[in-house]
């Protein structure tokens, strides 16, 4: 609602005055449609015509102002809904010198600003992706609407279709296109909304998407009382097919409104948006083995056996696809994985063989202090490497979804001390406070290895300052590790905890990793019974990773102490 009254007040005062009289026209003729049944006649297409004429041109005028896809698929809206004002003017028209029937030539008006406004919402731009990604898409969408259409034919539309079959050859024809494009309307409904999801919420595929659904209805009611009837015998529903005019004018003074990429944290799919389709396919397939039981062999049983044998076919080219994804998938990770892990060890063996060459060349002997400093930077170099192993070793041992621990009671000084002598600081400047002569019950090694994976992220991906908090919050033991860096971008919140996941850096061959550590961190975290998670630092404008372990805490004496950290490097 915000974003409707945010692009309202951009519009000009005398178009928000003439938009807000056809609004309130077009409400009220609604309400006399649906509350007074003698007025409905003359009420209703008045309506009709108006809401078709004002979102017809109202999506015109506001596509100029777009450009591409965006503007060829809001100016087919437009054309659609100004055949639709044709029709109506048309069928009045001729309602008023004889009597005609239901259904007739004037659909040809009706239908073709249907078609119109169904292939210019299916041709909205989407956010660029792989073809599997699509075809994935698509046919999850097919899924749902063959078994949904099987489904309402077998209920609905079956007999009313057999009716049509006594009549006139433009009865027949209208009055069996309006379930197709029905059908059509929905699936594109489905699929415009789930290609369109990288883009900020769209008030205006909302409103539109509503306003078929609604068609759809009105569809649907219509065919139910007009078929074998006259025009004045079926009594459209007046009410609701203003209340449709109603929202395609709303979407078309919202047009101008362009989307944004959203901002939103990436999340798993949702379980009923992934079992919905399936579960359309699951009830046409009861419905199948009923008729089966029953020994009912009739037109409804062969719809449903040769809509099943559709969808079939079409889930097992979905699994395909699924498959050859997640292979893809596999292949990405093993080679991420790879260059990952070789880049970060090339750096340390090699400064590792070259520093011990030139410690055992007898030729050139180095002074005592030279040889004790290169030893020293082969030492951390050493110790940098078992890091990386360590956390292979523990990749390699499961799937990081849970691990075992051993807790035992450790000072939180010595713990913190023995992690930050095998991280190399660089010349980043690393500053800890800490709880003095806290004790906690935890597994120290395992607790390390997650203390060195975020400081050595803070300091990879920071500009030069990090700042360590362990403190005690009740009977739990807080973790908290803030850098000055850019951050996370909202998007990978979520992902970043995902193995070989490494979220906005994941193609930056500058910036090594393996995308592990954060994911050893979370199963780390959740194996002492708590948590890992993600906030801007408020400290120092980037990042903050905070663990928090319940239950950890031995005992405490209040002092504080806050401190610069030596550590390697």
């Amino acid at each position: 609602m915000q974003s409707f009254l945010n692009v309202w007040k951009r519009h000009p005062v005398w178009f928000r005055w003439s938009a807000a009289v056809v609004f309130a026209l077009l409400s009220v003729l609604a309400v006399i449609s649906a509350t007074v049944p003698s007025a409905a006649d003359t009420a209703g297409p008045i309506g009709l015509f108006l809401g078709g004429i004002s979102a017809g041109v109202t999506f015109l005028v506001g596509a100029r102002h777009l450009e591409g896809r965006e503007r060829v698929s809001w100016t087919l809206v437009g054309i659609g809904l100004l055949l639709i004002a044709t029709g109506v003017f048309s069928v009045a028209l001729i309602s008023s010198l004889t009597e005609m029937a239901a259904f007739g030539p004037p659909d040809i008006l009706f239908l073709g600003g249907y078609a119109f406004g169904i292939v210019g919402f299916a041709l909205l731009p989407q956010v660029a992706s792989d073809w599997s990604v699509r075809l994935r898409v698509i046919l999850d969408g097919l899924i749902g609407a063959i078994s949904l259409g099987v489904i309402a034919w077998l209920l609905v539309l079956g007999d009313l279709l057999g009716r049509l079959q006594s009549f006139t050859a433009w009865e027949r024809w209208a009055g069996s296109a309006y379930p197709v494009l029905d059908a059509v309307a929905m699936i594109v409904i489905i699929l415009v909304f789930v290609r369109r999801s990288a883009y900020r919420f769209d008030i205006r595929l909302l409103l539109v998407g509503a306003a078929f659904i609604a068609q759809v209805v009105a569809d649907l009611a219509y065919l139910e009382s007009g078929v074998g009837r006259t025009f004045a015998e079926a009594r459209p529903i007046y009410a609701l097919n203003i209340a449709v005019l109603i929202l395609f004018f709303a979407a078309a003074l919202m047009v101008r409104s362009r989307p944004q990429r959203r901002e939103y944290a990436d999340r798993r799919a949702s379980l009923l948006v992934l079992v919905a389709p399936y579960s359309l396919a699951a009830a046409m397939t009861t419905l199948l083995i009923v008729r089966i039981v029953q020994a009912r062999l009739d037109t409804g049983f062969w719809a449903l056996l040769w809509g099943t044998i559709a969808v079939g076919m079409l889930v097992f080219i979905r699994q395909g696809v699924a498959i050859r994804e997640n292979r893809k998938l596999v292949e990405r990770q093993r080679a991420a994985l790879v260059s990952s892990i070789s880049h970060e060890l090339r750096t340390p063996l090699t400064a590792v063989v070259g520093f011990l060459d030139l410690v055992i060349d007898k030729e050139n002997p180095l002074s005592a202090g030279e040889r004790d400093e290169l030893l020293q930077v082969v030492h951390q170099q050493a110790r940098y490497m078992a890091r990386i192993v360590s956390d292979l070793i523990l990749l390699a041992r499961g799937s990081l979804d849970s691990i075992d621990i051993t807790p035992a009671k450790v000072p939180l000084e010595d713990l913190l001390s023995s992690a930050f002598a095998t991280v190399d600081s660089g010349r980043a400047s690393v500053k800890v406070e800490s709880d003095a002569d806290l004790e906690v019950f935890v597994d120290s090694e395992r607790l390390q290895q997650l203390i060195v994976n975020l400081v050595s992220n803070a300091i990879r991906y920071g500009r030069g300052r990090v700042d360590v908090v362990a403190k005690r919050v009740g009977s739990a033991l807080v973790i908290e590790v803030h850098d000055d860096g850019l951050g996370v971008p909202k998007r990978h919140e979520l992902t970043i905890w995902e193995r070989f996941e490494r979220g906005a850096h994941r193609l930056d061959g500058r910036r090594p990793g393996s995308g592990i550590g954060l994911a050893i961190v979370r199963v780390v975290a959740e194996a002492h019974g708590g948590r890992a998670d993600y906030r801007r630092s408020e400290r120092l404008g980037g990042s903050c990773f905070s663990v928090t372990l319940p239950q950890s805490i031995v005992e405490t004496h209040r002092e504080k102490l806050d401190r610069p950290v030596q550590v390697a490097g």
